[in-house]
């Protein structure tokens, strides 16, 4: 009997000791190519299945594996004796009866299609080469991705979901006047064949170009155009400030602030359960709520936040889909439930570069930022991003700045957007748990220090 049918024929006939049991079953086969120089210098493939279990008595409590020939009332005797170790009061609520199973589709017989990718890596590099003399060295992996989740609980609830994905990460390495740079980009894509190898070329090009001969920048106030890549890295810390859970016990800088202004009319941000841009798409969280595109900001309006069951109910809300489990970088498992986006992007504009640089004038271009994960404060909304750009006079480009921090609070950074750039760009995050993207900004002005 298939493991999912014996967790079915319990939720059917729970045991009188449990009041409500869950379990979220996630597996993803990755097939990956790793190809440097024109050679294939790696091949792996990986086949995993986690059980997430949730069980309630007086109390929730929680366990994990992956060892599917274990039984499951063992594995749910487990989660509720773990109970006992959980602090919480109140039980977890789970979700009502509802049946989605995905028919027709049979997960096994998608299998990657290692001749495209391997002929993609080829022509990749070829391109990549015609970027930039400079360039020394190519690496790039081509992930195939199968991932299928199923969430059952007690009270009815069966619902199934699949996506299959390629994800491409391109890095090269250049060597120009006796000093190394690098530069990295990514797609992700439903079919192999759709990926843009241009767009490739013209990133890597750019992110080579904008490291090249810079210099130190004095410290000041400048007007700032931010890359979308930049936007996109800031993002993957700063969507926790749009979390129910922490919005609702405080610890989010937009506490309180629901209805209101939190930016400029030039942003508008959304959490999406798809997008044309990336592979990715997700039909339902981990406690098994379908996902719906949301607006959080709408021209600076907080009219949003993102929730499970738990957080909307301190909101007399509904939750809008966003469970999850892997927010950050963690060594541990995490079962508990907590608050994660899909596919949560600010909203791009119609500007290119070449206009917002122009409508700058004299400011400074942010190319690239490093290390935010530690650079903000989701409570407070401060921040101070160490970061790379070029200085930017009479409306075009003059020479590369490095050495440089972003110093302000989220709120007001947010407030003095004054435009959005047409290149939105999307980013994978954890185990691919949920992405972030963002569009080139334009920032009215933003505290640099440099020399």
């Amino acid at each position: 009997m298939d493991y999912l049918e014996k967790y079915r024929n319990i939720m059917e006939a729970l045991p009188a000791r449990f009041s409500e049991a869950e379990v979220d079953a996630e597996r993803n086969a990755s097939t990956v190519i790793k190809c440097a120089n024109g050679e294939i210098i790696e091949t792996r493939s990986s086949d995993t299945t986690e059980l997430f279990i949730r069980v309630s008595d007086e109390k929730t409590g929680y366990a994990y594996t992956q060892d599917l020939e274990e039984e499951p009332m063992e594995v749910l005797l487990r989660g509720l004796n773990n109970s006992n170790f959980v602090q919480r009061r109140q039980k977890d609520k789970l979700n009502e009866s509802t049946v989605k199973r995905t028919a027709g589709v049979d997960n096994e017989s998608v299998r990657p299609d290692l001749g495209s990718m391997k002929l993609t890596a080829e022509k990749l590099e070829k391109t990549l080469r015609e970027a930039d003399t400079s360039i020394s060295s190519v690496t790039i992996e081509i992930y195939s991705d199968n991932h299928s989740r199923n969430v059952i609980n007690s009270n009815g609830l069966d619902v199934e979901s699949f996506m299959n994905l390629y994800s491409v990460r391109a890095t090269v390495m250049a060597e120009k006047d006796g000093d190394q740079y690098d530069a990295t980009f990514f797609q992700s894509v439903s079919d192999i064949g759709s990926l843009n190898l241009d767009k490739f070329r013209e990133r890597i090009a750019a992110s080579l170009r904008h490291q090249y001969n810079a210099t130190e920048l004095r410290s000041g106030v400048y007007p700032v155009l931010l890359d979308s890549t930049v936007v996109t890295n800031i993002m993957m810390t700063a969507w926790q400030i749009f979390s129910g859970m922490k919005y609702n016990n405080g610890s989010s800088a937009l506490s309180g602030k629901l209805g209101e202004a939190i930016g400029s009319s030039a942003l508008s941000i959304t959490d999406s359960p798809s997008h044309k841009l990336t592979g990715y798409h997700y039909e339902f969280d981990c406690e098994g709520t379908p996902s719906e595109k949301q607006l959080l900001v709408e021209r600076g309006k907080l009219v949003g936040m993102m929730h499970n069951i738990s957080s909307a109910a301190g909101l007399d809300s509904s939750s809008s889909g966003n469970a999850g489990r892997y927010a950050l970088l963690s060594g541990s498992i995490p079962t508990d439930i907590i608050i994660t986006p899909k596919i949560f992007y600010v909203e791009p504009g119609e500007n290119s570069l070449e206009e917002m640089m122009e409508e700058i004038g004299e400011g400074v271009y942010i190319t690239h930022s490093y290390d935010v994960f530690h650079s903000i404060n989701i409570g407070s909304g401060g921040f101070s991003i160490p970061c790379r750009g070029i200085l930017i006079k009479n409306g075009k480009p003059d020479h590369n700045v490095t050495g440089l921090t972003i110093n302000g609070r989220l709120t007001d950074l947010f407030a003095r957007v004054s435009a959005a750039g047409n290149d939105l760009y999307i980013e994978e995050f954890l185990r691919k748990s949920y992405c972030v993207g963002g569009p080139s900004l334009l920032v009215e002005r933003l505290q640099i220090n440099g020399k």
